[in-house]
C-alpha cells in the first residue's frame, strides 16, 4: 500500500475503528480466556493467543466495513466529511483489507483445532446475514429495536467462536452462557446509547424517535442493570470480592445521574458523556473479571 494511501487508512481507522474499539476487542478475547483458564482450561500464554486478539480484532473490523457498506449513500448525505465520504479510501480498499483479515482468522480458527473452525463458521456466516440483512432489509430497517436484537445476536456467536478455539471440544459450562450474555447486554447498552439524540435528525435513525427520548435513556439504564446482575451472578462463580460489583454498583449511579441531566436537560455534549460512562461500564465489567482471575487467583469451583 502506498504511503498516502496507508496514511488514509489509518485516518479512517482513527476515525471509525480508533484504537479504544481495538482495545475493547482485545480485552473482549482477553477476557473469554481468562475465564476459561478459572474453568480448568489452558493456562499458557504465546503466539496463538496474540495471533488470537488480532483475528477477533479483525472479526470487528469486518462487522464495520460491512456497515460502511450498507449505510454508505446515507453518509454521503449525512457526514459527507468523513474520510471514507470524501474518497481518501475506498470501499473496495476497506474490503480488501476485510478478505485478507478473514483468511487470517480462518489460519487461526483451523490453528486453535476444527471446533474453533466451526465457532469462526457460524459467527461469520451469521455476519453475512446480518450484511445483507437477512434477506428482508426494506421491512426490518424502520424496526430499529428488532434490527439491534438480529443484528448483536453476533456477540454471543463470537464468544462462542473464542470458547472453542481457546477451551476445545466439551459441554459450554454456566459461566459461557453468563459470559456471552454480558457480551449481548454490553453491546446493546452501546448501541442505543449512541443513538440517542436530543433533536431527531431527518433520515438518521435514533432509539430515541422509537421509544421517545425518555424511554430510550430508560432502555440504556434497564440493559446495563441487566448487565450488572449477570456479572453478578458471574463474579459469585467466581467467589471474588466484592469491589468489583460496588465499583460497578458506583459507575452506573453515576451513569444513571448523567442520563438524568441528560434527560432534565437535552443536550448533545450531555448524552456524549453519558455515552462514554456506557462504554467504560462495559470496559470494567470485563477488566475485573481479569483482575479477579489473574490479579487475585480465583478459580471456578
Amino acid at each position: 500500500m502506498p504511503f498516502s494511501a496507508s496514511r488514509a487508512f489509518a485516518a479512517y481507522l482513527q476515525e471509525r475503528f480508533p484504537p479504544v474499539n481495538m482495545a475493547l476487542f482485545a480485552i473482549v478475547f482477553l477476557t473469554v480466556r481468562a475465564v476459561v483458564v478459572a474453568a480448568g482450561g489452558m493456562s499458557a500464554f504465546g503466539l496463538r493467543e496474540v495471533t488470537g486478539i488480532a483475528a477477533t480484532i479483525s472479526f470487528f473490523y469486518r462487522l464495520r466495513v460491512f456497515d460502511e457498506l450498507k449505510d454508505y449513500s446515507a453518509d454521503l448525505e449525512h457526514h459527507p466529511h468523513r474520510v471514507l465520504q470524501t474518497g481518501r479510501v475506498t470501499l473496495g480498499q476497506l474490503g480488501v483489507v476485510a478478505v485478507l483479515g478473514s483468511v487470517g482468522e480462518l489460519l487461526w480458527s483451523a490453528w486453535m483445532g476444527p471446533q474453533a473452525v466451526a465457532g469462526w463458521g457460524l459467527a461469520a456466516g451469521y455476519s453475512l446475514l446480518m450484511r445483507y440483512e437477512f434477506g428482508v432489509g426494506h421491512w426490518l430497517r424502520p424496526r430499529l429495536l428488532l434490527y439491534a436484537g438480529t443484528h448483536l445476536l453476533v456477540m454471543p456467536l463470537v464468544i462462542l467462536w473464542l470458547w472453542w478455539a481457546l477451551a476445545g471440544p466439551g459441554t459450554l459450562p454456566v459461566v459461557f452462557g453468563l459470559l456471552a450474555a454480558l457480551s449481548l447486554l454490553g453491546g446493546l447498552a452501546f448501541e442505543v446509547a449512541r443513538k440517542i439524540r436530543p433533536v431527531e435528525v431527518p433520515g438518521l435513525d435514533s432509539y430515541s424517535r422509537e421509544l421517545g427520548y425518555g424511554g430510550a435513556i430508560a432502555a440504556v439504564l434497564g440493559v446495563l442493570l441487566g448487565g450488572v446482575l449477570v456479572q453478578a451472578r458471574l463474579l459469585r462463580l467466581l467467589h471474588a470480592g466484592p469491589w468489583p460489583l460496588v465499583l460497578l454498583g458506583l459507575l452506573y449511579l453515576i451513569t444513571g445521574a448523567h442520563y438524568f441531566r441528560a434527560w432534565r436537560q437535552p443536550e448533545v455534549a450531555r448524552l456524549k458523556r453519558a455515552e462514554l460512562l456506557t462504554s467504560l461500564f462495559m470496559l470494567v465489567s470485563y477488566g475485573s473479571i481479569l483482575i479477579e482471575i489473574h490479579g487475585f487467583g480465583h478459580h471456578f469451583e
